[in-house]
């Protein structure tokens, strides 16, 4: 078990208060100004914004301006993207990338995002999904956005019970005043249901305003219909056996879209169903009291282009062109991150009929996203030189593209196809300008790779930078480059590249890592580590020798997330010569590591994961799930920069600036003796940490991370406490103790491998 050196501080705890200080190594700030360019010389006017996969989209007022924005959610990575309107006119669509918003937004919002207000307050409140229910968050915006929990679960009465009013992670319900009374009722799939449920909310009628969500089981068979057991066939006019627990079911995730589709005055239904493309429209012919659907339209819209989008497409009525009239936004909500479109997978049909009467028209199917950096299923960034300008080039791996999809044993298979994407600088030092020559360097898209991730560097000694590849499988292709002048040439690659096999999801990194004067080469994979193969060849021709699968003791595994971490390295080196590490991870976090030179057999030294500064505050980096980092000099100056890629396919852009001063306030109000006689041990503690006081009961423990972030919290009731901290990162952290006189201290340790 190595000891982490003292590199942070030594923590002294008074009577009164403490302060931390410190200076961070590199400072970064979110940034747009990079321009890229298509092969048409257009520019993309969202580059930068993380791409788009599986989207969810709301209004409501970021700024308080009185103009109402636009919200996007990505289900993958759980990411928000924030627009800001600037259109003058209707029928406008003009939006700015307002990234600056994200931090005011709770960051547990989950499954789904409806914004919704539920008070007649004039302002969205959030309702998103939490512990196999729904959880609230109430717009309190002032004099900026602001969210304040309303409540952890709404409840409902089913019969005569109160308990949480149930959906699924992966449901879109409706949310929506079915009743006409000016409150929210909801329609939700019950677990084991093959029928929609209608809570309806009480709020009017037991308390004479819209400021409770108090709901109550109304009906169990709302609308007269169900789903089939063996399908997403639509079963009308059913009996509505309750029962549901004892007949076949199906249901595993849906969504729903409540409106009056013809103009009738009732409300019609349009669902998705997990593993199929299309969207279903159930015509109600019931009355206002009762909903009773009599006809089914299993291609809707079939009047226009129908929907075709796996898998499980959520339709949204939101206007987005700003004429005052909803349209239709649809997009893929399969949880899974490889069962979707995802690179035409939002598609957007303007309403050219009414509110009450709607007409849709297919405009695009890449609403935004086509404005975007985005690579379909995971963005992974290569930042190098390849043609010896001076200038920064930009290649991007992938997962892949979305191909085709069917059923394998009654189980929807996607298939993917992975390629490589190279955008050549042809701005300045000061202002770079990417170009897209190519998305599909190498034709590598028609090998029906899953996954390509490449490196650059010199292995034959011609001066010229080969590529290596890693691939989904573990292995890894080699091309010799043969660029003349200024075209870039690679040979053809070829597979198995000196044998080595990292196991699956082989995320390379050229790099001279013992200083010798020859490419090295790291290998980031699945599980969350890297594997070190040393080159014992020599200038004229690489040979790679393995050293280690777990080089440096770093592991990424994050075990609320997975029981993987998909690890990719980032290695570079300082002005003054010294080898750090930037690395990717599964839970979208980048981890920053020291203590490497002069230590390749021992274990690095996890300092921190990083962030950028908004506000004078620092925010964790975190652009989404299975995150990648590439690091250069763009702009000629001392700092340098990042781009960061994520599984939804896109990529974010971090400035480089001064490194900033952070503070962290550390304050106590615990007596003198009560301090000292509180133990905290082992430290460093690996799985569990003990924390005893011999005469007080410990009331709550609380774990701290450097930048002051509360990461979790345990209520004791006792003189000693233990808590598990197995799925922490390798790093220090504090604790804060709560004794039961209501004092309490915060104490440092170690959470160690």
């Amino acid at each position: 078990m190595a000891k982490k050196p003292l590199l942070f501080f030594i923590l002294y705890v008074y009577a009164s208060f403490a302060l931390r200080a410190q200076y961070h190594d590199y400072g970064f700030i979110q940034s747009n100004q990079i321009h890229v360019l298509t092969q048409q010389d257009s520019i993309l006017t969202y580059a930068w914004t993380g791409g788009m996969n599986a989207m969810q989209f709301g209004k409501l007022d970021l700024d308080l301006d009185g103009i109402k924005d636009l919200i996007a959610f990505d289900v993958h990575g759980r990411r928000l993207i924030p627009f800001l309107n600037k259109a003058k006119q209707a029928h406008e669509i003009n939006y700015v990338y307002a990234p600056e918003y994200i931090p005011l937004f709770p960051d547990d919002i989950y499954g789904f995002m409806q914004l919704i207000d539920f008070n007649g307050d004039g302002k969205e409140d959030i309702f998103t999904y939490k512990n196999g229910g729904i959880k609230v968050y109430q717009n309190i915006s002032d004099t900026v956005l602001k969210f304040n929990v309303f409540t952890e679960q709404i409840l409902s009465i089913y019969y005569e019970n109160h308990i949480n009013l149930f959906c699924t992670e992966g449901d879109y319900i409706v949310i929506k005043d079915i009743d006409g009374d000016g409150d929210l009722d909801i329609l939700a799939f019950w677990a084991l249901g093959k029928y929609i449920d209608y809570h309806k909310n009480q709020s009017v009628e037991k308390h004479g305003n819209l400021d409770y969500l108090d709901y109550k089981l109304s009906e169990r068979c709302w609308g007269y219909f169900s789903e089939s057991s063996e399908g997403n066939e639509i079963i009308l006019h059913d009996d509505c056996n309750n029962n549901q627990v004892s007949k076949q079911h199906r249901h595993t995730g849906s969504t729903m879209l409540l409106f009056d589709e013809n103009g009738s005055g009732l409300y019609d239904l349009v669902l998705g169903d997990m593993d199929y493309p299309q969207l279903v429209l159930l015509t109600n012919g019931g009355n206002k009291d009762s909903a009773h659907m009599i006809a089914v339209d299993t291609f809707f819209p079939s009047y226009n282009v129908p929907i075709s989008l796996h898998s499980m497409p959520c339709p949204i009525f939101i206007d987005v062109d700003n004429d005052k009239i909803k349209d239709l936004i649809v997009s893929p909500l399969d949880l899974a991150y490889i069962k979707s479109e995802n690179k035409k997978s939002v598609w957007w049909y303007k309403n050219y009929g009414t509110n009450e009467h709607p007409d849709f028209r297919l405009q695009t199917t890449s609403f935004l996203q086509d404005q975007m950096l985005d690579f379909g299923s995971g963005a992974y960034p290569v930042l190098f030189d390849i043609d010896d300008d001076g200038l920064l080039d930009l290649f991007v791996g992938n997962y892949g593209y979305y191909d085709t999809s069917t059923f394998i044993d009654a189980v929807l298979t996607c298939y993917y196809s992975a390629s490589i994407a190279y955008f050549k600088n042809i701005g300045s030092k000061e202002n770079p300008v990417f170009k897209l020559i190519t998305d599909d360097l190498c034709h590598l898209r028609s090998k029906k790779y899953a996954l390509l991730i490449p490196t650059f560097g010199d292995l034959n000694g011609d001066g010229k930078a080969d590529m290596i590849i890693g691939t989904s499988d573990g292995t890894l292709l080699y091309a010799e480059n043969r660029s003349t002048n200024d075209t870039l040439i690679f040979e053809e690659p070829t597979t198995s590249y000196q044998n080595i096999d990292v196991g699956a999801f082989a995320s390379p990194q050229l790099f001279d890592i013992n200083k010798d004067g020859t490419n090295d080469l790291l290998i980031g994979n699945q599980v969350g580590k890297i594997t070190y193969y040393q080159n014992t060849g020599n200038e004229s021709q690489a040979i790679f020798t393995w050293k280690s699968d777990n080089f440096g003791n770093v592991d990424l595994r994050d075990y609320e997330e997975s029981y993987f971490g998909y690890a990719t390295p980032c290695f570079f080196r300082t002005h003054e010569g010294e080898t750090r590490l930037f690395v990717g991870a599964e839970n979208g976090y980048i981890m920053y590591f020291k203590n490497i030179d002069n230590n390749l057999n021992g274990s690095f030294t996890l300092i921190d994961t990083l962030f950028y500064i908004q506000n004078n505050k620092p925010i964790d980096i975190h652009a989404g799930y299975r995150s990648s980092v590439s690091l250069g000099s763009l702009t000629n100056d001392t700092f340098p920069d990042l781009i960061v890629g994520n599984f939804a396919g896109g990529l974010s852009l971090y400035k480089g600036t001064t490194p900033p001063h952070i503070s962290i306030d550390i304050a106590t109000h615990a007596a003198e003796n009560n301090i000292q006689e509180i133990k905290v041990f082992p430290n460093p503690a690996k799985d569990i940490l003990h924390v005893s006081h011999p005469k007080l009961n410990i009331s709550q423990l609380e774990i701290v991370d450097i930048c002051g972030k509360s990461l979790r919290s345990f209520s004791i009731r006792g003189r000693e406490g233990k808590i598990n901290i197995s799925s922490l990162s390798q790093g220090m952290y504090f604790i804060k103790v709560t004794l039961e006189n209501k004092h309490y201290m915060t104490k440092k340790f170690i959470k160690d491998e």
